[in-house]
């Protein structure tokens, strides 16, 4: 825990704060769900080719993350003090911003050459998929800026901000809490196969792991933002 939340307010309990975190999901998801369905109408909620929509992606991206986000910082906010040290938005040390960079690279390389040694898709195909649906539509400048900068900040926010600040509250609590978080954030991503929901639980077992040494959800977030640039990267280059 960094210097900034000990000095905060105290956490919300452990139910609170899973209840909390459910509901700021939820509510994100329904906004994203209405905004959807007035954009593209009801049906289209249920066809097969909404998770490679580029459109869809960015509105599920934008609208899901804001409220979520909004959400939560109200939350910190109620329980007193202000939000950015709940939710241990802090300047990251030198040290800890070169550990972690150094750490995510290795764990990116290493789980680069794995998928091409098993033979398996470098960038899965709905990644691809959806670059190209983006790009065919006009909205790659939004699909980059909602996949590189709006998700990595709403998911660290719930799963290593304000999830791990009410979960954590001991040396003892933190491995369950970073398990627990990698284990959900990975199982969200449900896009991918087994294979990929494997590599994201890899990472938010990094992060989290960061977040507890750290005490910085900012580093982080700046963490699965360069992740999630590499990602994009990756995909720009094998969509041609």
């Amino acid at each position: 825990m960094s210097a900034a939340e000990d000095a905060g307010a105290p956490p919300w309990g452990i139910p609170a704060t899973l209840a909390i975190a459910v509901l700021a999901f939820g509510l994100g998801q329904a906004v994203a769900a209405v905004g959807l369905s007035a954009w593209l109408g009801p049906a289209a909620l249920a066809g097969p080719a909404l998770p490679t929509d580029g459109t869809a992606v960015v509105l599920v991206v934008l609208a899901a993350n804001l409220i979520q986000t909004v959400t939560l910082v109200l939350a910190a906010r109620v329980r007193g003090g202000a939000a950015v040290a709940y939710l241990g938005l802090d300047v990251p040390g030198r040290r800890d911003v070169l550990v972690g960079v150094a750490s995510l690279v290795a764990l990116v390389v290493v789980a680069d050459i794995a998928t091409v040694a098993a033979g398996r898709d470098l960038v899965p195909p709905v990644q691809i998929a959806t670059w190209r649906s983006a790009a065919a539509q006009g909205v790659l400048p939004l699909l980059w800026f909602a996949l590189v900068i709006v998700a990595p900040i709403g998911e660290e926010l719930l799963f290593r901000g304000f999830v791990f600040r009410g979960c954590a509250r001991s040396d003892t609590g933190a491995m369950p809490t970073i398990v627990l978080t990698a284990f959900v954030f990975a199982l969200l991503h449900v896009q991918y196969d087994w294979v990929g929901i494997l590599l994201i639980f890899a990472v938010g077992l990094l992060l989290g792991w960061l977040r507890w040494r750290t005490g910085s959800t900012t580093l982080v977030i700046l963490l699965h933002v360069l992740l999630n640039l590499e990602g994009t990267i990756e995909t720009m280059l094998m969509a041609g």
